[in-house]
């Protein structure tokens, strides 16, 4: 039975973990680290998790609150402007003629 233990290339203490970085231009090394030398690498892909998290969902705002105005006051029909007539001015003797 074979064991393999991965031990921090810096200091030989086990457990360790294998991190591998790569620059843009395709270089790449890939170190065995203990808990100790790799908190850097580990604070690092912590900050990134967090940045691909989804953001909350925001709240919506809330409704502007709706204030209930009376109905507006229909305008009285508009006047007929005519001019006025005057009095049918009448003689007594007319008016008793006609209620007759």
């Amino acid at each position: 039975m074979k064991l393999q233990v991965t031990a921090c290339d810096i200091d030989k203490k086990f457990p360790a973990k294998t991190y591998t970085i790569t620059a843009s231009d395709g270089r790449s090394i890939s170190k065995d680290l203990c808990e100790e030398h790799a908190e850097p690498f580990e604070e690092w892909l912590e900050e990134a998790e967090a940045d691909e998290e989804p953001e909350p969902e925001p709240r919506p705002a809330p409704a502007p609150k709706v204030v209930k105005q009376a109905p507006a006051k229909k305008a009285a029909p508009a006047k007929k402007t005519t001019a006025r007539r005057r009095p049918k001015i009448v003689s007594l003797e007319e008016i008793e003629a006609s209620k007759g």
